[in-house]
């Protein structure tokens, strides 16, 4: 009897990534709010994005929009954005702590390079090796004693590093900015841009193999890797701090683009635009801060974007939304 190979069946199961018209989320009263989103699909040319809810930006307050779409196999993505009516502060006059006294006041390039001065000033990294005995406690698991949370996969794994056999290890130590494009070996005995805390995670190995050298997005393909919601903020703020700790003044040049296809240049990462963006949907959180804290206490510096959210929106943007109108 005659067996007829039929064709593979290829399922569609991937939702749509949504990009909202405007990242601004809080705007003064009486302020237009525009309201709008798109999507793209990895399989449909064209699918359609809607918004449910309304603001009324003549009454202060908090106003949720649910935004969606549907593919054609049916698979919805769906965004919840929080818009905040009311006093906007001017982030020029935003009275910062002590260690930022010199940054105030300050956006554009002249905001970066006192940053830069700020951060640099009394930093006394540790080498590469040593930070194989510090993450278990910047990223402990704040649920589990003694483990730390894997930043990709987002497990809880035993802190403690330990090699069952040789470079095969219970978790590694991931560059966010790779280190590959710092410029510069990762080598135990050293300490330069490869063993900055600030930009160490552990990570699973296997999963920290399949990101590579990719830049960030909302998708994961060839050329982009797209990390777990509850992480993206994280990464962007992490890589916000990297660009300006390590710029052309303290004698690095790194640099963070906006790229669409390919890998990044030595010393480039991106992509800009998507980090911005999450950046301002995700605010800090409990975590973010305690690593904060933690690696102060090692290194004697701080990721500034972890303290003072808004200095992102004065390097990187418009300052559109601190506009009434």
């Amino acid at each position: 009897m005659e067996h007829i190979r039929l064709p593979e069946v290829h399922f569609d199961t991937t939702p749509p990534v949504i990009t909202l018209d405007s990242s601004q989320t809080t705007y003064a009263v009486d302020a237009t709010v525009p309201l709008g989103c798109t999507a793209v699909d990895n399989v449909d040319p064209s699918v359609d994005c809607t918004y449910t809810g309304t603001v009324d930006s003549s009454i202060e307050g908090t106003y949720d929009i649910t935004y969606s779409s549907t593919d054609a196999s049916a698979n919805t993505a769906t965004l919840i954005v929080t818009y905040t009516i009311g006093t906007v502060v001017d982030p020029l006059n935003i009275d910062m702590d002590t260690y930022y006294d010199s940054a105030e006041g300050l956006s554009g390039a002249a905001l970066e390079a006192a940053l830069t001065l700020i951060i640099n000033n009394g930093f006394d990294g540790v080498t590469y090796g040593e930070s194989r005995y510090l993450l278990d406690d910047t990223d402990a698991d704040p649920a589990i004693a003694g483990n730390v949370i894997l930043v990709y996969l987002q497990v809880s794994e035993v802190g403690e590093w330990y090699c069952p056999t040789t470079n095969d290890c219970n978790w590694n130590r991931e560059h966010v900015w790779p280190q590959s494009l710092l410029g510069v070996s990762a080598d135990n005995g050293t300490t330069n841009v490869a063993s900055d805390l600030h930009n160490l995670k552990p990570a699973d190995s296997g999963e920290n193999s399949s990101r590579s050298n990719k830049f960030f997005d909302n998708l994961t393909t060839t050329d982009a890797y797209e990390p777990p919601d509850e992480v993206k903020c994280d990464i962007a703020r992490i890589l916000f701090y990297m660009t300006v700790m390590y710029n052309e003044s303290s004698g690095y040049d790194l640099e963070l683009i906006d790229i669409t296809s390919g890998e990044p240049n030595i010393y480039q990462m991106g992509n800009l635009a998507t980090l911005l963006a999450w950046h301002e949907l995700d605010p800090v959180d409990a975590f973010e801060e305690a690593r904060n804290e933690a690696i102060f206490g090692y290194q004697h510096n701080r990721n500034p974007f972890i303290d003072y959210p808004h200095l992102v929106e004065l390097i990187w943007g418009n300052h559109s939304y601190y506009t009434t109108n």
